[in-house]
């Protein structure tokens, strides 16, 4: 099986779609950002599995975050990384339904995190989108 790689792809995918797609620090590729352009990071969060129904053969429930971090230059307002922020959250909104591989991932909720002024001369906004998946049980 392969649900992991699946719920990971899916989400990718959708957040590929997003219109005007800023560059992406995508999960364990090598990236190097422009100081003066945003740019976003997703990193998926996988929660528990567990089991949604009865039986050896039941079905499994798979939740988890998919977070992505936008990038805005430090020092420069937050307007442009608010309104990335806004955007994937209407990207990835409530009820949202996802399909990769025959797999079927529901979007929860997508919300945004306090900003913060990192190390490194970026000012980060966190968006925090939560999934769930319906999967067979594992043989």
């Amino acid at each position: 099986m392969t649900v992991f790689n699946d719920i990971s792809a899916a989400l990718d995918g959708q957040l590929y779609e997003l219109p005007d797609m800023p560059p992406v620090a995508w999960e364990n590729r090598s990236f190097t950002p422009v100081m003066g352009t945003l740019y976003l990071r997703p990193t998926l969060i996988p929660g528990d599995v567990s089991q949604a129904t009865l039986g050896d053969s039941g079905t499994d429930m798979h939740v988890g975050l998919y977070q992505i971090d936008v990038f805005a230059e430090a020092g420069r307002g937050k307007r442009s990384a608010i309104e990335m922020a806004d955007q994937l959250a209407d990207h990835f909104k409530r009820g949202t339904v996802i399909t990769y591989n025959s797999r079927t991932i529901r979007i929860q909720n997508a919300s945004r995190q306090a900003g913060i002024n990192n190390a490194d001369g970026w000012y980060q906004i966190p968006v925090i989108i939560s999934y769930s998946a319906y999967t067979a049980a594992r043989d």
